[in-house]
């Protein structure tokens, strides 16, 4: 449901005049017809749309027609049911018990498509089944549109002639055919009109206020976030080095409602706000932590630690050993000789703790959906078709962060499967 909408105002409203509409068009029968139905109301979209719902019906009904027993893909059996569903087309009959409820979704599409196009396409792409558009389903959803149809065709013609698109590159045409031609949007104006001769329609309560329904919480911190100090503790120096004497950074106030003139009952500060003695001057706190005088023992003289510091410097461990001979003699190290060898099939070169990682971290925990991605990536042909397959679908289906570690460990194994 779009956020611009009250969705139970929306839905109130949408039963209200499909049960007007039906109220008057069954007076003449029990049933209506496809031809009655085509002029249902005076909005040919929403007729349209109740003509779509119904042929999505018809068409699963006849796969639930289909039998293991029999072979549906003989030419004379397709032409024989193709004949068949053209002939129960044409004899439609609807009660109005199974009209009604299609004709208020009907209604409630239409308005989204009036009010908000962006939304009523984006909602319809992306319920497409496998994250795909076809052309063929665009076909259809053109077919069936009468208002904007600018966009759908549009959409269509940036295909430029491919069987599918993913959705989310659908959603990208989507959103540069508004940008581009958003002033060519048909104005509510005139279907308000049209639907208010039925039922009344009160703009006002049907759209939500810009204002949000509740102030969103902030995201909550991690645990180990919580547990770190808010200030980094300060650094340990010398005692030498800590002055006697510190002022306070900031000079005492004065309390703006100060307590009457009364003891102190814990004997830890004596009298408060009275003429007596205060007790002991508390002393200035300081900026560093006390040390704790543990003799010459404790800490290795300043000439020692700057020659052990020197030596560990300079003496150059194994591994830069090997990896300044291997660069000296052109040689690429391990490391990179592995990431560089070419692999079989995607499934073969993930080890088991990425394959645990990325089932978790990608697919958010379904293994079947990680197996069924992976034999579709080893089925593709180069690497260009097995990136558009993780950028369009995948990263879009289970929203993946691009730059996570487990995203850019799946590339690399693309490239070194596709090299």
């Amino acid at each position: 449901m779009s956020n611009k909408f009250n969705a139970n105002a929306l839905s109130e409203y949408c039963k209200n005049y499909a049960r007007k509409v039906a109220a008057d068009a069954y007076q003449q029968g029990p049933t209506l017809s496809g031809q009655q139905i085509m002029s249902l109301t005076a909005i040919p979209q929403i007729n349209l749309l109740v003509i779509s719902s119904l042929a999505d019906k018809w068409r699963a009904d006849a796969e639930k027609f289909r039998s293991p027993y029999f072979d549906f893909t003989a030419p004379d059996v397709q032409e024989a049911l193709q004949n068949f569903m053209n002939v129960v087309s044409q004899y439609i009959a609807v009660r109005r018990e199974h009209l009604e409820p299609l004709l208020a979704d009907a209604t409630c599409r239409t308005i989204k498509l009036v009010f908000d196009p962006r939304s009523y396409f984006d909602e319809m792409f992306r319920n497409q089944p496998d994250f795909t558009l076809s052309a063929d389903v665009l076909k259809q959803i053109t077919r069936y549109t009468k208002i904007n149809t600018f966009i759908p065709t549009s959409i269509a013609q940036r295909m430029n002639g491919k069987p599918f698109i993913y959705v989310n590159q659908a959603i990208s045409y989507l959103d540069e055919v508004l940008s581009q031609r958003g002033h060519e949007l048909e104005h509510y104006d005139g279907f308000v009109a049209k639907l208010g001769e039925k039922h009344p329609m009160d703009v006002a309560a049907l759209l939500r206020s810009h204002v949000p329904d509740a102030i969103p919480a902030p995201p909550a911190r991690s645990f180990f976030d919580a547990a770190e100090p808010a200030t980094p503790p300060a650094p340990l120096v010398p005692a030498a080095d800590v002055p006697k004497e510190t002022k306070p950074a900031l000079a005492p106030q004065p309390d703006p409602t100060p307590a009457p003139d009364t003891a102190d009952e814990s004997g830890t500060g004596g009298p408060i706000f009275s003429n007596k003695p205060a007790g002991p001057t508390p002393v200035a706190p300081t900026a560093y932590p006390s040390q704790m005088q543990t003799g010459n023992l404790s800490r290795p003289s300043d000439t020692n630690a700057e020659s052990l510091v020197a030596a560990a410097h300079a003496a150059p461990s194994l591994n830069d050993t090997l990896r300044e001979a291997a660069a000296a003699d052109g040689l690429p190290t391990m490391a990179k000789t592995f990431r560089h060898t070419p692999v079989e099939t995607v499934a073969r070169s993930i080890s088991l703790n990425q394959k645990f990682q990325f089932i978790n971290q990608l697919f958010n925990g379904n293994a079947n959906a990680y197996n069924q991605a992976i034999d579709e990536i080893d089925s593709l042909d180069n690497y260009g078709q097995a990136l558009d397959l993780i950028s369009y679908r995948y990263a879009s289906q289970y929203l993946w962060d691009m730059s996570s570690d487990e995203v850019s460990e799946l590339v690399e194994i693309l490239k070194r499967k596709f090299a």
